[in-house]
């Protein structure tokens, strides 16, 4: 219970231009901000990979993410300022190809208890990671309104925004990686849509590096998974009112970018198991709830334990190294309709979902 008490959750508000947003969560975030380089300097040390040859390579990704989101740069620049890091520390951050295991479920009115529209994720990444989960709420110069998780003020993860449009992702382990736009820059984008079609046209940019799969839901109860390659996406739809997705692909069209499971007769990678139960086991719980959703009730799937460590809740593994142990770092469910997001810091069988609007 200890880790989800020992920090309360950071929230920050800002508004205006992005540059200006930027600033203020740079600042906000100075000490998340810092930590985050130097974990991230400390994992490229342990891949032998120098940390100025990583600033130097920057500047390959730069012209991507300047015709896909100049406003996202703009905030980034403002970002390093406010922090104290350099531009190229902080895009930095961006360029990383980290994968963190996660689950996520959407719900609509066909399933629902009182016709809402839902959307739940946990993110599972490092258990340092944690004391760098920011929630901001952020008002951009002629933009939707926007509540959002993040990691630094900077990197945003999961949200929604006044338009009635969330986004979460799931990390995919995909074989044709590539220089190009990285897929931390997607949500921002889908968060800056004012219709479904814009976020479901940001959530496919054409010159990606790599790609998370994206969930989309809208207050309407259309939702799509967005699932992703560098060089390719497909689209997951609802049929009876639910979608599930964890971290491997699901569409036939992405089979063949799968590298989760190694190939024919090679090694399987770590997680790859516990995507499947997870999967499995969460549209179970679904299906057994069908008509009756509450935001209560899939907060409480949330919490599931089957196959423990690597559960929908998931704990760290005793086994592996300190550094790369990985946890739910944190739980949300997000009511489109109301425009609320209940949210838990840490795992969500020892903390406490508290409510926030947009």
């Amino acid at each position: 219970m200890a880790d989800s008490r020992k920090r309360r959750l950071k929230t920050v508000e800002a508004s205006g231009t992005y540059a200006n947003i930027g600033r203020k969560l740079g600042s906000a975030c100075k000490r998340e901000a810092r930590a985050m380089v130097s974990e991230a300097k400390e994992a490229l040390k342990k891949s032998q990979i120098p940390w100025d040859r990583a600033l130097r390579n920057v500047d390959q990704y730069l012209p991507f993410v300047e015709d896909y989101h100049a406003d996202q740069l703009s905030l980034i620049e403002g970002h390093a300022k406010g922090s104290g890091l350099t531009f190229e520390e902080t895009l930095a951050l961006f360029c990383l190809e980290e994968k963190g295991l996660c689950t996520d479920i959407m719900v609509n009115g066909e399933v629902t208890a009182d016709g809402g529209v839902y959307s739940a994720h946990t993110e599972d990444w490092t258990v340092r990671s944690q004391k760098h989960v920011v929630l901001v709420r952020a008002k951009p110069k002629n933009k939707p309104a926007v509540l959002v998780v993040t990691h630094a003020g900077l990197e945003w993860i999961t949200g929604m925004n006044s338009a009635g449009i969330s986004v979460t992702g799931n990390s995919l382990y995909q074989n044709d990686t590539r220089i190009g736009l990285p897929k931390l820059m997607v949500a921002p984008k889908v968060l800056s849509s004012r219709t479904l079609g814009e976020a479901l046209s940001a959530a496919a940019p054409a010159h990606k590096a790599s790609s998370y799969n994206n969930n989309i839901c809208h207050t309407s109860g259309e939702m799509y998974c967005v699932e992703g390659s560098a060089t390719d996406f497909a689209t997951l739809y609802p049929e009876n009112g639910y979608l599930v997705h964890t971290n491997h692909y699901l569409h036939p069209k992405m089979l063949k970018y799968e590298t989760l499971f190694g190939p024919p007769g090679g090694r399987t990678l770590a997680g790859a198991s516990g995507s499947v139960v997870r999967l499995n086991r969460a549209t179970r719980l679904v299906r057994g709830q069908l008509g009756t959703f509450t935001v209560d009730s899939l907060a409480g799937i949330l919490k599931d334990h089957v196959n423990r460590p690597s559960s929908i809740c998931s704990h760290p593994h005793r086994d592996e190294p300190v550094h790369e142990r990985s946890k739910t770092t944190y739980a949300v469910v997000m009511d489109l309709g109301r425009k609320r997001m209940h949210l838990c810091l840490g795992n969500p069988c020892q903390g406490r979902f508290e409510q926030h609007n947009i």
